[in-house]
């Protein structure tokens, strides 16, 4: 999808937002005043006068479009209440209708002779008030209703006329095969489309209850089905949430870059350049937020990027964005720094994991010197091991070597590509990244990282750490010791290993229910997931440990919804 001006935020303030769960309340007493009112009135009770002037077919149809009305004003009262513009104005056509005709059963019922309760006798004029009501608060509330819905009107029309030729094609070849022994009829094409359009619109025909053969009964009753489910698709299509199209031009892509040149400030913002996202841009064009949707969840990598002054109003603007297409909002990994702001913009947040930043001074002069990497990096020196920066862009032949140590890396078990929040490797994106590779004596490539920008001044980081399957044990604590001594020398203060998930979690006491479950996943999923392995390889580098949260909106099962959304996300 590509990037949009923020949309305006709705008119009614939060504190008015009962009038909008009022005028959904209405509407669904007025459907359920339209679905259960023709019970209350048969034909033959009217004056003979009305019965002779009325067909029974026809009456019997204006009750079942009044049922069928009511029905509609139910679901779309679901729809209301999610603010759905779609819902809005099929629910004004449909309350017109309802007064229409509750009005005309009004007038018949002037000219009732029969002796019947108040209640009934009044119940067509009580039965009118809800829609009639219902019109009035639709009307005052109409400027609430922003949230869109999957087609645009070309779309939406596409998807009821293919729906609805399918199902009366189905119906007039279903009769005109039919013999007459089925019905006693001999179905002509056209006799076979006007029993087709009568029996889906509840008219029925003449010959319904009298089938000669079970398999017309069948066939009557496959045609209904599959009106059922036509009608369905078709209305599921026109309420669900706007789905999620990837168009990011590049001129896009460039400007969420200059702005990261300005206001970028994590190893994670590298990521939010990768051609997985889009953007929505605040309307100066100086902030953004990189985002992906899945399962109608806009989940954001990092925090907003804006000036200080601006973050509060480009998350608001966004969360209102998001809304209006019907997704609930999610930010991935964001730092402690804005937490605040998230929970003035009604967000709710939850540690899941730390990022380990290691020190590059304190790497250098004491961590290397201990047992855990100087009897490595002693026996790797003394077998001809070399760490060589490769500066892009890079030769064919290099990226050859390095292609193939990921192909060996990613045929090990667990292992595969993942993304969102990780790159992929591919040779076009290498082209742009330094490579450090680290060969042995005979001069063979063995594992490689890739050097990535982190936007935090002083920092370095790497994105793919792969090695062949024959690589000794300790060849990547050999290989980042060697890397982190030689970004020192570079004049870099810090390295970002990244994200140790569920580090952390659930260790304070003041820590609630959600950090405390996952603390628990973290003690005994691990022999599934081995999050404490990597927490513990990390730590070998003696890093300072920065917290990091997952930010979401909504109860429980929104929170769920979203963690299902990231895991799909990562794995896309």
């Amino acid at each position: 999808m590509t990037s949009r001006e923020p949309l305006e935020k709705p008119s009614l303030k939060p504190a008015h937002s009962w009038l909008i769960n009022l005028c959904a309340a209405m509407t669904l007493l007025s459907g359920l005043a339209g679905t259960f009112q023709p019970l209350t009135v048969r034909l033959s009770e009217h004056p003979r006068l009305f019965q002779m002037l009325v067909p029974y077919e026809l009456y019997h149809w204006s009750n079942s479009l009044s049922v069928l009305a009511g029905y509609l004003l139910i679901f779309l009262s679901i729809n209301l209440f999610k603010r759905k513009q779609a819902a809005w104005l099929l629910s004004f056509l449909l309350s017109l209708a309802t007064v229409a005709l509750q009005l005309a059963r009004l007038g018949s019922e002037h000219i009732h002779f029969l002796q019947r309760s108040a209640f009934v006798d009044n119940l067509p004029a009580i039965s009118v008030l809800p829609a009639g009501l219902t019109i009035a608060l639709l009307l005052l509330t109409r400027s609430s209703f922003t949230v869109k819905s999957e087609p645009s009107y070309i779309e939406a029309l596409k998807k009821v006329g293919i729906s609805l030729l399918a199902v009366l094609a189905y119906g007039c070849l279903g009769f005109f095969l039919l013999d007459k022994r089925d019905f006693g009829i001999n179905f002509q094409l056209f006799d076979s489309l006007i029993c087709t359009v009568r029996e889906l619109t509840l008219l029925g025909n003449n010959f319904d209850d009298h089938t000669k053969s079970r398999f017309a009964h069948w066939f009557l009753e496959s045609l209904r089905l599959y009106g059922i489910v036509a009608y369905a698709g078709i209305t599921y299509s026109a309420f669900r949430p706007v789905h999620y199209r990837l168009l990011t031009l590049p001129r896009e892509r460039e400007l969420a870059g200059e702005i990261l040149d300005r206001y970028g400030n994590c190893s994670l913002d590298y990521f939010k350049l990768l051609p997985d996202k889009s953007y929505f841009f605040n309307q100066s064009k100086d902030g953004f937020i990189a985002y992906k949707t899945v399962l109608n969840v806009a989940i954001a990598l990092g925090d907003a990027t804006a000036a200080g002054e601006k973050l509060e109003a480009l998350i608001k603007d966004y969360i209102t964005f998001c809304h209006n297409n019907g997704w609930s909002v999610a930010f991935l990994q964001t730092t402690p720094a804005y937490l605040e702001i998230y929970r003035r913009c009604g967000l709710k947040d939850l540690k899941v994991g730390e990022d380990a930043v290691v020190p590059l001074k304190e790497f250098a002069e004491k961590t290397v010197n201990k047992k855990t990497f100087k009897s490595i990096i002693k026996k790797f020196d003394k077998e001809g091991y070399q760490l060589v920066k490769h500066q892009a862009p890079h030769s064919e032949s290099l990226l050859d070597q390095v292609e193939e140590i990921s192909k060996q890396w990613l045929s090990l078990p667990g292992r595969r590509e993942r993304g969102f929040s990780l790159g992929q490797f591919d040779r076009q994106d290498l082209q742009k990244n330094n490579l450090y590779v680290l060969t042995n004596k005979a001069g063979e490539a063995m594992a490689f990282v890739n050097e990535i920008r982190s936007y935090r001044p002083g920092e370095a980081t790497i994105d793919m750490m792969r090695y062949k399957t024959s690589a000794e044990n300790g060849t990547m604590d050999y290989l980042f010791a060697k890397l982190l001594l030689n970004l020192k020398e570079q004049g870099f203060t810090h390295f970002s290993l990244g994200l140790a998930a569920l580090s952390g979690v659930g260790e304070d006491p003041t820590d609630g229910l959600y950090e405390k479950t996952l603390k628990q996943v973290y003690e005994h999923l691990n022999r599934f997931f081995s999050y404490k392995g990597l927490r513990n390889y990390k730590a070998k580098f003696e890093p300072i440990w920065e917290e990091r949260f997952l930010v979401y909106e909504g109860q429980t099962p929104k929170l769920v919804k979203a963690g299902l959304a990231i895991a799909r996300a990562t794995e896309e």
